[in-house]
C-alpha cells in the first residue's frame, strides 16, 4: 500500500505540472480560427498547435489511465476498464461521463492521426474540450490528497 499511496504523490506533482502546461499550450493557440482564415497556419503556429494535442493526450493519459486507475487500486476496486474507471470517476464528481468519453475518443485520434486534412478538426475539438479537461485536475487533486490523508497516518513504515 505504501508503494501505491509514494507513487500517487509522484503522479499528483506530474498531473499539476501537465496541467499547467496544457493551460499555456491553450494560450498560445487561442487564435486558431484568425489561423485558418489567413491561409492556414505557419509553420510556428503548426508546432504550437502539436504541442497542444500532445499535452491534452498527455494530461488525458495522467487522468483516465494512471489517476484513476491508481485511485481504484488504493480504494480496492481491483482490475476494470477505461469506461468502468470513467463512470466511476462521473459518480465521485470528478467530470462528466460523456465527456470523459469524447476526451478518450480525441486522444485515440490524435495518438493514430497522420491525415492533414483532418488536423484543424482535431485543433479546434481540443480547444473546445481542453478547458474541460483542466477542470477536472483541482477535483481529482482534492480527492487523491484527501485519500492520502486518510491512509497515510495508518502505514507504518517498515523496519
Amino acid at each position: 500500500m505504501q508503494a501505491k499511496l509514494t507513487l500517487l504523490q509522484e503522479e499528483l506533482a506530474g498531473l499539476e505540472l501537465a496541467a499547467q502546461h496544457l493551460d499555456y499550450s491553450i494560450t498560445r493557440c487561442a487564435n486558431l480560427s484568425d489561423w485558418m482564415a489567413l491561409g492556414g497556419p505557419t509553420l510556428e503556429q503548426l508546432e504550437r498547435l502539436e504541442s497542444l494535442t500532445s499535452r491534452f493526450a498527455r494530461l488525458s493519459d495522467l487522468l483516465i489511465q494512471r489517476m484513476f486507475r491508481l485511485i481504484d487500486e488504493i480504494e480496492l476496486n481491483g482490475d476494470s476498464t477505461i469506461l468502468d474507471r470513467i463512470y466511476r470517476a462521473e459518480k465521485r464528481g470528478w467530470a462528466n461521463a460523456a465527456n470523459l468519453i469524447q476526451i478518450r475518443e480525441l486522444r485515440n485520434l490524435i495518438a493514430n492521426e497522420y491525415a492533414s486534412e483532418s488536423m484543424h478538426e482535431i485543433y479546434t475539438t481540443v480547444l473546445s474540450l481542453a478547458p474541460i479537461l483542466l477542470a477536472s485536475v483541482p477535483k481529482i487533486t482534492d480527492a487523491a490528497h484527501l485519500l492520502l490523508k486518510q491512509h497515510l497516518p495508518r502505514i507504518k513504515p517498515e523496519a
